[in-house]
């Protein structure tokens, strides 16, 4: 398994693996847009201030996505911590998580605040296994 930072050759398989995780996901009711997702991938990825990694196996088949960015706190634009916009995986999960954590680290911020929203008790405890605390939860209001 290799994780490395996504290209813009991996926008089709990166499309394509989200495209197949969606309707398993807790938003499988809002419809998925590959227009829209083409567009933040690209985002991404030509962004150097962000981090889209990708895990890869031997076949270069995709087995996870974790695509992090820092971002300032509000009330100190001085400081800044890591976060996620997604972070899907089929077995790749801890090697992501390290690559994304030394990136962050590296890159200055002071911690990493990250949330779930799947509803998977996996991955609270894959999370809780990496060494992250609980701090609170994710709450879900449907219209």
């Amino acid at each position: 398994m290799e994780v490395r930072r996504a290209r813009m050759t991996d926008l089709g398989k990166i499309v394509e693996y989200m495209l197949d995780y969606h309707p398993t996901s807790n938003m499988s009711d809002i419809p998925f847009d590959r227009q829209s997702v083409v567009k933040v991938v690209e985002y991404f990825v030509l962004n150097r201030s962000y981090q889209p990694l990708i895990a890869v196996d031997k076949e270069e088949e995709i087995r996870g996505l974790l695509f992090g960015s820092l971002e300032p706190y509000f009330f100190n634009r001085k400081r800044c911590y890591g976060t996620d916009l997604l972070f899907i995986s089929k077995g790749a999960g801890p090697q992501l998580w390290r690559n994304f954590k030394d990136w962050a680290f590296n890159s200055g911020a002071d911690r990493i605040l990250v949330g779930v929203s799947s509803g998977d008790p996996r991955s609270n405890h894959l999370l809780e296994a990496l060494g992250m605390t609980s701090t609170g939860g994710m709450y879900e209001l449907r219209r």
